[in-house]
């Protein structure tokens, strides 16, 4: 499955990624072999090099805190190759552009909203956070087919994602190399899997049989109430999984499941009352029913760490939490629903970039998100990919073919990104978490009391972005 490349979230915490029992290699020693080390020969880009902007500013504004947007922009370099290769890229494209690329992090909505107001044009290019339907339905944000030197069918850029984002006339979400994901995915205790006799979960992945019953299965056959209080709460007590807030809504999208998807109109719609959805709630059902199976570890001082769990749900990042784990630990994609399901499909809700309304020098715009799309795959993807995630951070190479296998399989849920916290929508895409830890037993109930405001939430979106979009129409 084609890349969905998105955005990354907690991008700090992936600095303390390590694989636990394994020999790490020094990161000012890691080698990487990028583009222009080996004189690999890329398809140049077509910007011409006689463009000179005389050193105008080119601004992106984060809505988020400065930890998360080290993989995009860096004040200085430094011996962090990571950080090293990303002060670079800025520094090309300054130089071949003749801009000066600044950055403001944790910018408000509240504050861009003024700005734009007011025309100030302080801000060109903007990583939103999540849930961002306002700034598009508001005319906050700059179609992409309004800027110059873009060349959508580069293999830089994911024009098909673009297309996939675009909800109305106009596109306006960028989706390019520029861009660093970060999919959810299942981390596993590999001295746990020995020890229980259960099958080897890299194995199951390849045969293409890592499914959601598979999981549920392995996560019931390892619990153990050493104490015998029934509470699985004691620090030496056995459990299946563990999981945060939120995550569960994973499960669903591995299974090729999704709240909502465009209809042959291209308009979203809700998909999500199905018999594959009822058959995903029974399947949670009983893992929450089967003690010990299960646990949120929201709040909990409960860790994969302990070596007491055998699953946990995590965004790649997040696995720094097994950073000084006494075992071995791998990673794997999210279940599939069957063995008939074609791919594995790993969830990703990061943040979304896109260029202000108030942009006054489009060739500028174009010219500098063209460069840096074009330009990530020279250092900065071979930077993160091989070094971090697959050098620094993973100790053998199943645990490089999974990630291999993670990143290729990167799924979107276009309704649940920007509806989420919507009426009617919330519920839903919080289906999962209302099953596993609040009790939830009837979805069909559920979905009929959710259905209307959902839906509404849909026309009322629409109805301001038509809206929107037919100004100066």
């Amino acid at each position: 499955m084609k890349k969905f490349v998105v955005f990354l979230l907690a991008a700090a915490m992936l600095m303390q990624l390590c694989a636990c029992g394994t020999d790490v290699p020094d990161e000012t020693t890691a080698e990487t072999e990028t583009a222009e080390q080996t004189g690999e020969t890329r398809t140049q880009h077509a910007l011409s090099n006689d463009l000179d902007f005389g050193g105008e500013t080119f601004s992106a504004a984060f809505f988020y805190e400065e930890a998360a947007t080290v993989n995009y922009y860096v004040n200085e370099s430094s011996s962090d190759k990571m950080t090293a290769a990303v002060y670079r890229r800025a520094q090309k494209a300054e130089d071949f552009l003749g801009i000066d690329i600044k950055h403001t992090a944790d910018v408000s909505g509240d504050d861009y909203r003024t700005l734009y107001k007011s025309g100030d044009d302080i801000y060109q290019q903007l990583f939103l956070a999540s849930f961002p339907i306002s700034y598009m339905s508001g005319g906050y944000l700059m179609s992409l087919e309004e800027l110059p030197h873009i060349d959508m069918s580069a293999e830089w850029w994911n024009y098909e994602q673009i297309k996939r984002l675009q909800l109305g006339k106009y596109p306006y979400f960028a989706v390019s190399d520029f861009m660093i994901t970060e999919p959810l995915c299942i981390t596993f205790n590999r001295d746990m899997i020995v020890d229980n006799n259960l099958e080897d979960p890299y194995k199951l992945v390849d045969e293409g049989t890592w499914t959601l019953d598979k999981y549920i299965e392995m996560a019931g056959a390892v619990v153990n109430d050493k104490d015998g209080n029934g509470l699985y709460d004691d620090e030496d007590d056995i459990i299946g999984s563990i999981n945060f807030g939120g995550y569960s809504i994973a499960l669903f999208t591995g299974c090729n499941q999704f709240i909502s998807e465009k209809n042959e109109e291209g308009k979203l719609e809700l998909t999500l009352n199905t018999e594959k959805t009822l058959d995903i709630v029974d399947k949670l059902i009983s893992l929450r029913n089967h003690p010990g199976s299960y646990m949120d570890a929201t709040g909990k001082s409960l860790k994969f760490s302990t070596g007491t769990v055998l699953f946990k749900g995590a965004y790649v990042s997040w696995v720094a939490e097994a950073a000084d784990c006494p075992f071995s630990f791998g990673v794997i994609p999210m279940p599939k629903y069957n063995a008939e399901q074609e791919e594995y499909l790993c969830y990703d809700s990061s943040n979304l970039m896109a260029v202000s309304g108030t942009t006054k020098n489009k060739e500028l715009v174009g010219a500098a998100l063209e460069y840096l799309a074009w330009d990530s795959k020279n250092e900065v993807f071979p930077t993160y990919y091989d070094v971090l995630l697959k050098t620094r951070y993973s100790g053998d190479m199943e645990t490089r073919h999974m990630l291999d296998i993670i990143f290729d399989s990167i799924a979107y849920e276009v309704g649940g990104t920007f509806f989420a916290m919507q009426p009617g929508f919330c519920e839903l895409w919080y289906i999962g978490d209302q099953v596993l830890f609040y009790g939830l037993d009837n979805f069909s109930a559920l979905y009929r009391s959710m259905k209307a405001p959902a839906r509404q939430s849909i026309e009322t979106f629409y109805t301001a972005l038509n809206a929107a979009e037919s100004i100066g129409e």
